[in-house]
């Protein structure tokens, strides 16, 4: 992945203590980083949080390491959910799937905190082929399927958590129908403010490279680079081979941004998961 060394990558502070080097080895959730991420995972942010400190405590000692995944490994597959329900704790993957000629379809782009294959465990007996592939190497933490479930009967809190999480990640499917339509550009620009908002912190580069994009915005890479070079001649994006925004405001106006389809009032919030030894 094309990428500035040290860029794009999210919380490390919160995050540093589980790398892929920690195969066979249990963690349980410790203290919860604060600084704010949108994503479709886990977070208490703001007075309408769902979920107290307390409410937390049933949930995160469920959660262990099962494994590393190596960069372009199938982390998750709706039709192959099991009996376990996944978390990303470290790294960054995407949802994606393949349509007949080959070609890779991105649908969005999972950070650390977030549940991954969603659909599978909302519904098992889906035959749609979605799969979740490590675009670095990542580290997840697994929860048994039937303890997540007792465990949500004693704590309705904790489904509602996964409800609302699983409605942000529809969201962004929806909003990929609506770009369908729009000019190339307008595509290309969404899709990196949308992960700003996501990433939620003041670091300008995002962790993509143009592939990646061009996979999500339906584009040849070739195309998605001229788009890329016709950002850097507007002042949007700088000249480095990463892609880092210069320009956060004119990248919004270009995209006709409105990020409230990730964070409706903050009522669809989500825990960050943070694992120490």
């Amino acid at each position: 992945m094309v990428g500035c060394v040290g860029g794009g990558n999210i919380t490390r502070e919160a995050w540093g203590s589980v790398a892929p080097a920690t195969v066979g080895r249990e963690h349980q959730l410790g203290n919860l980083s604060k600084r704010p991420r949108h994503a479709c995972g886990l977070k208490r942010s703001g007075p309408r949080s769902v979920l107290s400190n307390a409410d937390l405590d049933p949930f995160r000692k469920l959660v262990k390491v099962r494994a590393g995944v190596r960069r372009g490994e199938t982390i998750a597959s709706t039709m192959h959910s099991g009996s376990h329900f996944t978390v990303l704790l470290d790294g960054l993957a995407c949802m994606t799937t393949r349509h007949e000629d080959g070609d890779r379809q991105i649908y969005a782009f999972h950070y650390p905190g977030d549940f991954l294959a969603l659909h599978g465990f909302v519904f098992p007996d889906s035959t749609e082929l979605i799969e979740v592939e490590a675009l670095s190497n990542c580290s997840i933490g697994t929860i048994d399927r039937d303890v997540l479930e007792q465990t949500m009967q004693r704590r309705p809190e904790l489904g509602q958590a996964l409800w609302r999480a699983a409605m942000i990640e529809a969201s962004i499917f929806r909003q990929r129908l609506v770009m369908a339509r729009w000019p190339a550009q307008q595509r290309v620009a969404h899709v990196l403010c949308e992960q700003l908002f996501r990433l939620g912190t003041d670091n300008p580069v995002i962790p993509l490279s143009q592939i990646e994009v061009a996979d999500t915005v339906g584009l040849s890479v070739v195309h998605t680079n001229r788009i890329f070079q016709d950002l850097r001649k507007l002042g949007v994006l700088s000249e480095k081979r990463c892609i880092e925004v210069v320009n956060k405001e004119r990248l919004q106006e270009l995209a006709a941004f409105d990020g409230r389809y990730l964070n409706s009032s903050e009522s669809l919030s989500r825990w960050e998961l943070r694992i120490e030894d």
